[in-house]
C-alpha cells in the first residue's frame, strides 16, 4: 500500500467516524439521553446530548 493510499484510507476512516459520532449525538438528543465526554483534564462528565449539540452548534 502506497503512502497516498494510506493517507486516503485514514481520511476515509476519520470521515466515517465523524459521521457516526454526529448521528449518535443527533439520535441521543432526539431521545433525551445523556452523553459521557471528557473535560479539559480528561475526567469523565455526563451532559445531555441536546445541550452538547447546542454548544457544538454555537461554536460552528
Amino acid at each position: 500500500m502506497s503512502e497516498q493510499e494510506k493517507i486516503n484510507l485514514r481520511k476515509k476512516i476519520n470521515q466515517g467516524l465523524k459521521q457516526s459520532y454526529e448521528a449518535l449525538l443527533q439520535r441521543k438528543a432526539a431521545l433525551g439521553q445523556d452523553m459521557v465526554i471528557a473535560d479539559a483534564n480528561g475526567q469523565p462528565m455526563v451532559i445531555s446530548a441536546k445541550e452538547l449539540l447546542e454548544n457544538r452548534n454555537k461554536v460552528k
